[in-house]
């Protein structure tokens, strides 16, 4: 019975597949000396540009604190910099700093290991996984929102 509802369990599939994802990533971008939790800090600060603290929570889903301590890593090691807002000048926006050698590398790392871990399905079974993925992250949204 347990093992069934296991098996029939939409949160343990997901987060089993967040696991492995995230295991197999981090294998394959340690050669670049970043995590897979940088180097998806820094693929959304390359795909937005500079955006505050708050916008890129709500993008990356980290806590406050896990964000704030990777970003304070990321920092330390020249990877991202906080800067004035020109928007809002009591704001901090947080900007990449990957040289674009660099970053080129992290990036074909990503997409090889992207092509890796979903090859297993069609494109048309992935463009559906996708979609489902986002009906259920903004429906879930408000609700991680709330305190």
């Amino acid at each position: 019975m347990q093992d069934d509802r296991l098996r029939a369990s939409l949160g343990n599939a997901v987060v089993r597949l967040f696991r492995l994802v995230n295991r197999v990533h981090n294998r394959a971008i340690a050669a670049h000396g970043v995590s897979a939790e940088q180097a998806h800090i820094l693929s959304v600060l390359w795909v937005t540009g500079p955006i505050t603290m708050g916008q890129l929570q709500r993008q990356v889903a980290l806590s406050s604190g896990t964000l704030t301590g990777a970003i304070d890593r990321m920092a330390a090691q020249g990877m991202v910099r906080r800067a004035a807002s020109p928007e809002d000048h009591r704001a901090t926006v947080i900007e990449p700093r990957v040289a674009a050698k660099r970053r080129g590398q992290i990036e074909a790392t990503i997409d090889a290991t992207e092509h890796q871990l979903w090859s297993a399905l069609s494109a048309a079974e992935r463009k559906q996984l996708l979609r489902l993925m986002d009906k259920a992250i903004t429906a879930l949204e408000p609700a991680a929102a709330a305190r």
